[in-house]
């Protein structure tokens, strides 16, 4: 069975009402008539931009099509699946202020049909860029949900995610990610759906932290959707101290 990337099976099926937050590279082209293109989530776990960070590809800001208002993504936030036109990218990204300090600047290889997921994490003398390349699990079934686990936090290595009241870990000993480990770790496995506690214990078996997923209508991980949990922030840090971050890719 070909292995599709995560989102190319609703290629077709996108609209402005299946994501919510659904916002499209700043290139032209109507919602209606779709270029083929790549997706792509992008996500901040960067605790250093306060006033936000402000996303630029070939030197157009990404923004909204609905009110043309620029894509600005605060900490602790992601944005919905952004349209890319395929080839090589240049992607830079900057505090959302007056100086504009920059950030990352690197270049991106887009596939027609092929999913991502961008990363910004790491410290004030050092902001980390990585992205995935998102695949669907074959033969998913109905109570079935895929997951990862990204360890990008600062000043914490060697941690161990947990499901409270579960011995064995879902994953164990991550250090703190670089843009090749990411890779590397960036296929998702299966987990039974439903809602659960997540737990982060250090190499010694302490809880760092922990987070039940659970949303507002009382579901937790969904059949057959995908799910990255992230470790953020740092530990004693009082703006952004450790947490459990959760990207829904739908």
């Amino acid at each position: 069975m070909k292995k599709l990337s995560l989102q190319s099976c609703f290629l077709l099926f996108i609209t402005v009402l299946t994501f919510s937050s659904c916002l499209k590279d700043n290139d032209e082209g109507p919602l209606n008539n779709m270029p083929a293109a790549g997706l792509m989530y992008f996500v901040n776990s960067y605790a250093g931009a306060e006033s936000g960070l402000l996303y630029r590809l070939d030197g157009n800001i990404i923004g909204n099509p609905l009110d043309g208002s620029p894509m600005v993504l605060k900490y602790q936030t992601f944005s919905g699946a952004q349209l890319l036109y395929p080839g090589s990218r240049k992607l830079t990204i900057t505090n959302y202020n007056n100086d504009q300090t920059v950030l990352i600047d690197t270049t991106l290889t887009i596939k027609v049909d092929s999913g991502y997921t961008s990363f910004v994490y790491g410290t004030n003398e050092e902001p980390t860029f990585a992205m995935t390349q998102d695949k669907v699990i074959e033969n998913l079934r109905q109570n079935e949900s895929g997951i990862r686990f990204l360890n990008l936090a600062a000043g914490v290595e060697g941690v161990n995610l947990l499901i409270e009241g579960e011995d064995e870990p879902l994953y164990s000993n991550r250090p703190i990610e670089t843009g090749a480990s990411v890779v590397a770790n960036q296929a998702f496995k299966v987990q039974k759906s439903g809602v659960y506690t997540f737990k982060v214990t250090d190499a010694d078996g302490n809880e760092l932290v922990k987070r039940e997923y659970k949303k507002d209508n009382g579901t937790g991980l969904l059949d057959r959707s995908y799910y990255t949990i992230m470790l953020t922030g740092k530990p004693g840090d009082e703006k952004a101290p450790l947490y459990i971050g959760v990207v829904e890719h739908r």
